[in-house]
């Protein structure tokens, strides 16, 4: 059984580890991570102690470094996943627009070779210019 003064250090230790969770601690500034140093300046205790007497709240105190771990991993994992879906989008455009650039580069080369054709066929000495009703 717990002693007197026990168990009002551990309701000190186990509220400051709420009031941290919850972003609104008291005496630590607000915004910092749940760790054993931030627990232990908030509940006005000694790290050793709660990693000495209070195994339970260490535990806690682990718990949520590990969820902050994990909500960092994923949120990179997340960024991640979309700049992977940015980056095959632009993928994708990169082949319609070579699809595009290919296809107008086909067409430049059929109206170069007319082009050439037509010219060829002016400078011909056998070719008279008819300037019919729309050419007056």
């Amino acid at each position: 059984m717990l002693k007197p003064s026990e168990s009002e250090t551990h309701k000190r230790i186990r509220l400051a580890i709420v009031r941290l969770e919850k972003g609104q601690p008291k005496v630590v500034e607000k915004g910092r991570k749940v760790s054993v140093a931030a627990v232990a300046e908030e509940a006005g205790v000694s790290r050793a102690l709660i990693h000495k007497d209070y195994p339970d709240l260490m535990e806690r105190i682990r718990g949520n470094a590990n969820k902050a771990i994990q909500r960092q991993r994923d949120e990179k994992h997340e960024k991640l996943k979309e700049e992977r879906a940015k980056n095959r989008q632009l993928r994708e455009k990169i082949v319609d627009l070579t699809e595009q650039r290919n296809e107008l580069a086909s067409k430049n080369a059929t109206l170069e070779l007319e082009n050439r054709r037509l010219s060829a066929i002016l400078e011909s000495k056998n070719v008279r210019v008819f300037r019919g009703k729309l050419g007056e």
